[in-house]
């Protein structure tokens, strides 16, 4: 099921508490209207690989893919993980240009990126009272320069 945002644009929802996106879309940390946090993004394009690992933390996903969910963290008394990974034809990212920051899951703190940053890689945190924390890296995805080259 989808729903709106304010501009028009529709969001694939996550189907269950285990916040996977339907689709192969990312998983995106920054509020949108009718949304909850996290949220999914619109698919990035055609999907080539899909990947779903049973990870201990941290976790970084291969050949520049983006995660598209995870299962509830901690998973175990380890902090694991089951993460969802895809990787969408064409497109890529700089690790240099990849940003890092602290949140937990609570909507009153979102992702301090702008759209076109998505998530590829987490070290989920233990915190007193039983909360759990995130070092997220997010990095800017853009069409990869293969995709742009004329074809004769």
């Amino acid at each position: 099921m989808s729903k709106p945002d304010i501009k028009g644009v529709t969001f694939s929802q996550h189907f269950d508490k285990d916040n996977y996106c339907a689709n192969g879309s990312p998983v995106s940390f920054r509020p949108c209207f009718g949304v909850s946090i996290p949220n999914c993004d619109p698919p990035l394009g055609p999907i080539e690989e899909y990947i779903n690992i049973f990870l201990p933390r941290p976790y970084q996903c291969p050949n520049n893919g983006f995660v598209s969910g995870y299962s509830a963290v901690p998973r175990n008394r380890y902090g694991d993980v089951a993460v969802k990974y895809y990787k969408a034809l064409g497109v890529t990212y700089n690790p240099k240009e990849c940003v890092q920051y602290f949140r937990v899951e609570d909507p009153k703190y979102p992702s301090p990126t702008n759209p076109g940053y998505y998530l590829v890689g987490s070290i989920p945190l233990f915190l007193p009272q039983g909360k759990i924390g995130f070092y997220n890296t997010e990095c800017l995805f853009r069409r990869s320069k293969a995709f742009n080259l004329p074809i004769f």
